[in-house]
């Protein structure tokens, strides 16, 4: 099967559309990430190292650390996450491999391959990672049953912003 996206471009694209529908409250490790989105974790570590080194995700270490999106889902396009990874095309690429074909110097198929990169850059400029939460969202969209659960769970223990956390009180030792 051809695929029309890289592998890489497919995991990166994967991985960030699962943060998004997740929505974590906290970073989330990258074997639970792993896990959730069917990426390998060895190939997942290099993909998630240049989402983070292109500034669309961000990492902590230590207890508590994993990965969070570095930006809110509406501000990352998938044109964003393909360049991340080196998976956005180039617009002088000929569709047999002749090197480089223009308007000028046209391959056979250079006209239909120019029309479909001109739609793939129109679509992943404007496709955001709040396009997939909306799909999302649609009663008949196909969601793995692993992803509903983890939503569902991660978003129970979301505690709302207004009302703080509460703290046990000291409790003073009466003295006899």
């Amino acid at each position: 099967m051809h695929r029309f996206l890289s592998q890489t471009a497919e995991y990166a694209l994967r991985a960030m559309a699962w943060l998004a529908l997740v929505q974590p409250a906290e970073p989330v490790l990258a074997r639970e990430l792993s896990e959730g989105s069917g990426v390998p974790p060895h190939y997942l570590a290099k993909i998630l190292r240049r989402l983070v080194l292109a500034g669309l995700l961000v990492s902590q270490k230590g207890r508590g650390g994993g990965f969070a999106l570095a930006r809110p889902p509406e501000e990352i396009r998938f044109r964003d996450v393909l360049a991340a990874v080196d998976a956005y095309p180039t617009g002088d690429r000929c569709a047999f491999g002749w090197g480089a074909c223009d308007e000028t110097h046209p391959c056979p198929l250079h006209e239909s391959r120019s029309a479909l990169a001109t739609a793939f850059r129109e679509w992943s400029a404007t496709t955001t990672l709040a396009s997939v939460q909306r799909g999302a969202e649609h009663p008949s969209a196909r969601l793995p049953a692993a992803l509903r659960k983890t939503a569902a769970r991660r978003r129970a223990t979301v505690r709302p912003a207004s009302r703080p956390t509460p703290r046990p009180s000291p409790r003073r030792r009466r003295r006899p």
